[in-house]
């Protein structure tokens, strides 16, 4: 396995791109409702602090996926 940003496939740079905005996405989210724990029309403060703490779990299971597809992500 060789890790390379420069010289990986060039067929699944869209795939990995998506991936990694969406674990960055998740992040933010989750990040965010975990710290100002946001109150909406019916949604307290603690359904969105769960709703938070899931976002900050989802991109974490997703985060060795990228890293397998970053590692075994060579031209042959």
């Amino acid at each position: 396995m060789k890790f390379s940003l420069i010289h990986n496939d060039k067929s699944t740079a869209k795939d990995e791109l998506f991936l990694a905005l969406f674990i960055a996405f998740c992040l933010v989210c989750g990040i965010l409702l975990v710290v100002y724990k946001p109150t909406f029309w019916f949604i307290g403060q603690s359904d969105s602090t769960v709703f938070g703490v899931l976002c900050l779990i989802l991109a974490l299971m997703f985060i060795p996926g990228l890293i397998y597809r970053l590692m075994t992500n060579d031209k042959k």
